[in-house]
Parts: structure tokens; C-alpha cells; sequence
């Protein structure tokens, strides 16, 4: 059964709130339905705690983080490396960041940390010796959903305001760690690169999941008339990706290498809009995936997979230089010299590294697309064929496979 309660969370309180704090009572609920997430279990959790020397109470509205119950999306999401990767990142990495900026003078509000829920614990096991995930293993955060933060619909994808916002925070994300990495390499070894080591993924599950993905493609491209003119072209690139798995990608071209999210999607970053329904802020999520990629390939990944591919069409070159420019804000914050990323520069590594994402983005299709309805099996139930069915796309999945192809093609990437 799927865990309902996290355990010792008084202990792991303490860590960010103080000694001061007893908990009083817990009560938690699954937060997100069959098919919406797969790498972990998503509680949410309410404690009610009193500080002891005033004698208060308050009531904490939290989002616990757990391992899958399902030991099939254990194994597919690498969990012993991926969890302990996203505990070290928010233990480690981001502190290690924001005190770069602060030995810098940035001001608080740009401070990268800003970017993310903020994590009011986070541990491998209740063992603190103990280096190894285990049942234990968690990560609190605050519930942005009672801040009015929403996932936004993963069929529909983000309009032009998201996308700004998001664009400008996903720049900040990538230039502080190359700042990092410039200013104090030593730092940026020990502190950030546990955060990205490489991680298993698919390929150790049975070999007709990896297909299904693989298959879904070219399914898709044959079963849409408007892609017949195109699907040469497709299958170029679905073989490429067959024999050049984007988890294995080789080191970036420098100076672009970063801390990349590697998963960056309509479900990993959460909008707050204000009352006219356009978006003001965003958090980025979900950071177990994290690698040392070029910062383009988050950029390319996320333009093809998750913004509505209208607006992605007629304001693509303003995105980059949205992004860009964020980018170039924020490495000026440190002094760098800012000639290795000109906009000719981050143009050329855009047009050299993006496309070699794009296999990453049209597998990722299948589950972004996947029906709702679909899948019905709670977590710890997870089946292989709940990723393997061929019933789970249908419509949505092949109008989201034109419009990206069309936007490819409007790129000239599709060789």
C-alpha cells in the first residue's frame, strides 16, 4: 500500500523551524490522480505544531514528497540516485548558490532560491548516518496550491504571459550555477555536481515500454495526414534517438554547461495569475532529474513540449530574447565577462544543441498526452502496459505531434 503518513516529521521540522516546535496532529491526503505523476508520491500534509516557549499554535500547509510506492517506476526513475540527488540539491546546492549571490550583493529578491517551494526538510532516511534512500525518504515543502499557485493543464500548455514569466526564471536557473561555476569551480564540484550526476531511466525497464515510447512517434506521425510529407524526416530523428539516447548525452559545449533540469514541463513548474488570468510568478519543481547539460536543451525541451504551439509560433524569437536576456541580467550580477554569451553565441548554441533534443521532446509527447481517463491504477499498482497501451493517445497526442512537427520544420530542424 501507498504510504499515508510521513514519519518523524517533528524531527525533521526542527531542521527549519527549530527545537521550539512540538507537533500537535497530521493529516494527509493524496494529491495527485492516476496518470498526472509518476516519480514519486505527493502527499498533502497538514501539521498542526505549537511553539513551545510562546505557546502558539499554527497550522502548516505542506506538500511531503515520498519515493513511488510502485517498485516498476522505483526502478524506471532511478530512485536511489534521483531522490538522493533532489535532497542534496536543496540541501546543498541552492544554500551553496544563494550564498554566492549574497558575497556578491544580490539583492534578496533575485536570490535563486526564490525560484523554488520553499523546503522545510528534506532527509534520505530517519537514520542520519545513513546514506541511502530509504522508505523514510522525504522532502517537505511548502503547499503552493493555498498561495494560489496551479499546475496548468498538461493538454493545453502555457500562453504568452506563462511563458515569459517562466522563461525569465528558467534563464536564472541556468546563469547562476555558470557563475558558480566560473567564480568558485571548487565550490561548484563539491556542491552542485552530485546534484547532476547521470541517472538510469527506461532502459532498465522491459523492452516493449522503451518501444511503446519509441513507437508512439512514428504511430502518431502515420495516423495524422497533414505529417505524410514529413515522416522520412521523422524517422530520421526517432533512429537517431534510438542509438543516441538523450540520457547519455556527451559533455555540453562550454562555457553553456549548467545545472539543467532535464525534465522541464507543464507539470514541473507551477503559475500564480492574478485576477485578469495572467500569469505573475512561477516555481520550479521536481528537480530529482537534474543533469550537466547545455542550458538550451531545458530551453528547447520546454519551448516544443509545453507551450501552446500557436503562441509558439509567433512569438518564438521574442522568447529567446526573453530568455537571453534574463540569462545576460543575471551573469551580470557577478562581473563576468559576458562576451562568451552574446546573443550570436547563445543563437549558435541554440541552432548546434537544441536540436538534439528534439527525439527527447517527441517521446515525452506520449505521456504529456496521454489521456485523461486512461490510466486507473493508483500508484503502488502501477502496471508496465500503463505505459505501453496503445489506447492510452488518441486525439490530443496527435494534434500536439502536428503542431510540434510544424514548429520543428518552422526552425529548420527537421533534416
Amino acid at each position: 500500500m501507498s504510504k499515508s503518513k510521513v514519519n518523524n516529521v517533528g524531527d525533521l521540522l526542527k531542521h527549519s523551524l527549530g527545537e521550539d516546535v512540538t507537533v500537535l496532529s497530521e493529516n494527509t491526503t493524496l494529491l495527485t490522480a492516476p496518470g498526472e505523476h509518476y516519480g514519486s508520491v505527493m502527499l498533502a500534509l497538514e501539521v498542526k505544531i505549537k511553539r513551545n516557549t510562546r505557546g502558539d499554535e499554527e497550522v502548516l500547509h505542506l506538500v511531503a514528497k515520498l519515493i513511488p510506492a510502485s517498485e516498476m517506476l522505483r526502478l524506471a526513475f532511478d530512485i536511489p540516485v534521483t531522490f538522493k540527488k533532489e535532497v542534496f540539491a536543496y540541501k546543498e546546492t541552492i544554500p551553496a548558490m544563494v550564498r554566492l549571490q549574497k558575497e556578491y550583493g544580490v539583492p534578496e529578491e533575485k536570490h535563486i532560491d526564490k525560484l523554488f517551494p520553499k523546503c522545510l526538510g528534506a532527509r534520505l532516511s530517519v537514520d542520519e548516518n545513513k546514506n541511502m534512500v530509504d522508505e523514510d525518504a522525504v522532502l517537505l515543502f511548502e503547499n503552493l496550491k493555498i498561495q494560489g499557485f496551479i499546475t496548468e493543464d498538461r493538454l493545453k500548455g502555457f500562453d504568452l504571459s506563462a511563458t515569459t514569466v517562466i522563461l525569465k526564471d528558467l534563464a536564472r536557473f541556468h546563469a547562476v550555477p555558470i557563475a558558480l561555476k566560473l567564480l568558485k569551480p571548487e565550490v561548484f564540484k563539491e556542491k552542485l555536481l552530485p546534484a547532476v550526476v547521470n541517472n538510469k531511466g527506461l532502459e532498465q525497464l522491459p523492452p516493449e515500454v522503451g518501444q511503446a515510447f519509441h513507437n508512439a512517434i512514428m504511430d502518431g506521425a502515420r495516423a495524422t495526414p497533414e505529417l505524410e510529407p514529413y515522416l522520412d524526416r521523422i524517422e530520421k530523428i526517432v533512429e537517431y534517438g534510438r542509438t543516441h539516447p538523450w540520457v547519455l548525452r556527451t559533455n555540453p559545449n562550454e562555457p553553456w554547461g549548467t545545472m539543467s533540469h532535464a525534465d522541464f514541463w507543464v507539470s514541473n513548474t507551477m503559475i500564480l495569475k492574478d485576477s485578469n488570468g495572467t500569469t505573475i510568478a512561477n516555481k520550479i519543481v521536481d528537480l530529482q532529474l537534474m543533469r550537466y547539460w547545455s542550458c538550451v536543451c531545458d530551453l528547447t525541451f520546454f519551448l516544443f513540449t509545453s507551450v501552446i504551439n500557436s503562441v509558439l509560433d509567433e512569438h518564438f524569437d521574442e522568447f529567446l530574447r526573453v530568455y537571453h536576456d534574463s540569462f545576460i541580467d543575471t551573469l551580470k550580477d557577478f562581473n563576468i565577462d559576458l562576451e562568451p554569451f552574446s546573443w550570436e553565441k547563445f543563437f549558435e548554441e541554440f541552432n548546434t544543441s537544441g536540436p538534439t533534443d528534439l527525439y527527447h521532446v517527441l517521446v515525452m509527447l506520449k505521456p504529456i498526452c496521454t489521456e485523461r481517463g486512461k490510466v486507473t491504477n493508483s500508484l503502488e499498482d502501477f502496471q508496465d502496459t500503463d505505459w505501453s497501451r496503445k489506447d492510452l493517445l488518441g486525439p490530443n497526442h496527435r494534434r500536439k505531434l502536428r503542431d510540434t512537427i510544424f514548429s520543428i520544420e518552422k526552425r529548420g530542424w527537421l533534416n
